[in-house]
């Protein structure tokens, strides 16, 4: 029986899950970023100012929602981000970072789990006024594992989707994010961080994580300050409308992919083979929680690939899909565990 991993019906819409406006560190307006990014056919946008949650639904449309998010920044003032220090790290690059981009599924709820002070600046203050929030407002003072769990939990329990951004821009070693629980998904491409270096493409953390069993999809977003960060990495959600509630279900259940450039149009599964149809790619991986690996064959006469079909077997406990096209950018499925399938 065939099995959709992306859902059969409803449509494809583009999103960016990570930026920036200046209503915190960006420098465009949330109305200016809007048009840009619908010009170039985004069709949501969430609006990850820092430590600061708005409600931005009044520019929602027919065709463009703006997602109710924010980013949530810890600093470990205390550990160096590597070993070449005696002592405590004296500049902010140094210093092992921990960034949270929390979503909101009730597109009207603006009271925040918590906000590091450190980074709120004059006008997030002047535009938010007094400050609604569940809990301590300022963990920066207890860096722990406990403490961000703690954070993660907190987000969950009152109605917020959860991502790990940016770990290698972070500093983060496997002694941190093997231990982090309850997260929604990884941002597996940081357009920002990675345009001009591959610094913050991970599936290698993604990779890890899953190995552990955390079940988590991956999500790719531009974390845009200005101009030179736009259209690097997105999200592809598959929904049945564009409404908060099918988008915000719709990244929840995992049926979505991330990019830099290739489209994935079908995915699914049958008689114990996952099948993929895609735009012209130059290779299709699959990747399992083992060694085990598979790949098509290489491109011969430069006839793209546009479809694949790889085995699935018991052991591979998971698998996941990555089309690469020929300008080196990928699409990359979510995982999906064994026991997920009929």
């Amino acid at each position: 029986m065939k099995q959709y991993l992306l859902p059969e019906n409803g449509n494809f819409y583009k999103v960016n899950m990570h930026s920036h406006t200046n209503y915190s560190d960006g420098v465009q307006s949330p109305e200016e970023l809007k048009e840009i990014y619908k010009a170039q056919g985004y069709s949501a946008i969430a609006y990850t100012e820092h430590e600061a949650l708005f409600d931005l639904t009044h520019l929602d449309d027919e065709e463009f929602l703006a997602l109710t998010s924010y980013e949530y920044a810890l600093g470990n003032n205390a550990n160096p981000a590597h070993s070449f220090y005696e002592g405590k790290p004296t500049c902010f690059a140094d210093v092992e970072q921990m960034h949270l981009n929390l979503y909101a599924k009730d597109p009207h709820n603006v009271k925040q789990i918590c906000f590091n002070p450190k980074y709120i600046g004059q006008k997030q203050k002047d535009l938010l006024g007094e400050m609604s929030y569940v809990g301590e407002p300022d963990y920066q003072k207890t860096w722990t594992i406990e403490c961000i769990n703690e954070i993660i939990k907190t987000a969950r329990d009152n109605g917020f989707l959860v991502c790990y951004n940016h770990p290698n821009w972070s500093m983060n070693t496997y002694e941190t994010y093997s231990k982090l629980e309850n997260l929604n998904m990884l941002e597996i491409n940081n357009g920002a961080s990675n345009r001009g270096s591959d610094m913050d493409y991970t599936p290698y953390v993604y990779d890890q994580m899953l190995r552990l069993g955390k079940r988590i999809s991956c999500v790719g977003g531009d974390d845009n300050h200005d101009r030179i960060h736009f259209f690097k990495a997105w999200t592809m959600v598959k929904a049945e409308s564009l409404t908060h509630e099918n988008i915000l279900n719709a990244i929840e259940n995992g049926d979505t992919y991330a990019s830099s450039g290739p489209e994935i149009t079908e995915l699914y599964y049958e008689d114990g083979r996952v099948y993929i149809k895609c735009s012209d790619a130059a290779a299709i991986h699959l990747y399992t929680a083992g060694r085990r690996r598979a790949r098509t064959p290489e491109i011969k006469d430069g006839k793209p690939i546009t479809e694949a079909s790889f085995e699935v077997k018991e052991s591979d406990f998971y698998f996941r899909l990555t089309v690469k096209d020929a300008q080196g950018n990928y699409a990359n499925t979510r995982a999906y565990f064994l026991d997920e399938l009929k």
